[in-house]
């Protein structure tokens, strides 16, 4: 909660609460509104009658004060920053919403919202400078980190894979990959990571080839032209006459995985502790708002997504509200299989993240009141 000064009888400063925007130029309104000199002329003990001058003098300083004060007011209140996503699929739905929503405005966050369509090259972005906060493959951010990346994971937005691998019609099971491609983004995304990981469980890893398209767009390309014979991906936009068929749901081998990490600089969080909570308030009520307004939530889905097919739209809503979990927390058994495919296993988790402002909203009942009926 926020506070600022404002007249007490025209007299004083008194001190009031505010929370949305509104309230506060409403405030400043009615100061302003107020005549600059008395309906006749006061006159004090020990004064002459030239007071009326002296009032002037006083209410003028004291709207000059006010305007400085509240100047500061909505200058802590506004905090501009620049918030990448790393892919067009439901991982990136709660940013959209949080954006779209007005929920970033509503905490104060001056949010612009960026495609970066690679979780290691939107990492390094935020190790640049050039981001204050970034949605990214939870296997990118640690692997920074691991290598001496200044940042840190404040949230997380799923703890299950979503992603399946989409193959072409003739292949009718996991042998018949030997020999053969899968595409993913870029070594080090989150599909090269699954696409590994499936691959290792499996007895394949070594034996099929993973080969780097760029992203989920080539992806899709290189698949409708055959060059690969699969992807582990979210989605797979092509067209007639490819066909491709689910061979597995990650999901179902029943692996914790951690998808995306909220993450940002270490120093960023440390000098501005109070922006970054409210940006992670603003994602989770993006993802309330969600969960609870559903045309509206298609309407930015299909903005953001570029989607044209009412089925595909429809597909990407659903996995959003399915598997972006209510508190954005990044589970350590989620982490872990991300560390021991890392050969890291064991690795404190608060290396990685700090929860502080999860724990903190949790026990307040934060989350659990964004989704209580009104």
């Amino acid at each position: 909660m926020n506070h600022a000064l404002y007249f007490d009888g025209g007299f004083g400063f008194s001190v009031k609460e505010y929370s949305p925007q509104r309230h506060r130029v409403r405030r400043v309104r009615r100061i302003f509104n107020q005549k600059l000199f008395p309906p006749r002329p006061q006159r004090l003990r020990g004064e002459s009658h030239g007071s009326r001058n002296f009032h002037f003098v006083k209410r003028v300083g004291l709207l000059a004060l006010t305007s400085i004060v509240f100047a500061c007011a909505g200058a802590h209140a506004q905090t501009k920053m620049t918030i990448a996503y790393s892919s067009i699929g439901p991982m990136a739905s709660g940013v959209w919403m949080a954006k779209d929503s007005g929920a970033f405005d509503k905490y104060g966050i001056q949010a612009d919202i960026i495609l970066i369509t690679s979780g290691p090259v939107s990492v390094q972005s935020l190790i640049g400078g050039d981001l204050q906060a970034v949605s990214a493959a939870s296997n990118a951010v640690i692997n920074a980190i691991l290598n001496g990346a200044p940042i840190i994971a404040v949230g997380g937005t799923a703890n299950r894979p979503y992603h399946r691998l989409f193959v072409q019609p003739e292949i009718n099971r996991l042998e018949d990959l030997r020999g053969k491609t899968l595409g993913v983004t870029r070594f080090g995304s989150i599909t090269d990571n699954l696409t590994r990981i499936l691959l290792r469980r499996n007895g394949l890893e070594g034996a099929v080839n993973v080969r780097q398209m760029g992203g989920t767009i080539e992806v899709a390309a290189a698949f409708q032209n055959r060059l690969i014979a699969g992807a582990v991906t979210s989605e797979l936009r092509v067209s007639p006459p490819a066909q491709p068929k689910i061979l597995v749901r990650l999901v179902d081998m029943g692996i914790p995985y951690s998808m995306n990490m909220i993450a940002v600089q270490r120093e960023y969080f440390r000098r501005n502790p109070d922006a970054v909570e409210r940006m992670v308030k603003a994602y989770a009520e993006g993802i309330a708002f969600m969960n609870r307004q559903k045309e509206r939530a298609i309407k930015i889905i299909t903005k953001y997504s570029r989607l044209t097919d009412p089925k595909m739209i429809e597909d990407h809503y659903n996995d959003s509200v399915t598997y972006l979990d209510r508190v954005p927390r990044a589970e350590p058994e989620a982490v872990e299989t991300i560390l021991e495919f890392m050969g890291k296993k064991g690795m404190p988790l608060e290396t990685f993240q700090d929860n502080t402002i999860i724990e903190r909203l949790t026990r307040e009942g934060f989350f659990e009141k964004l989704y209580k009926k009104s």
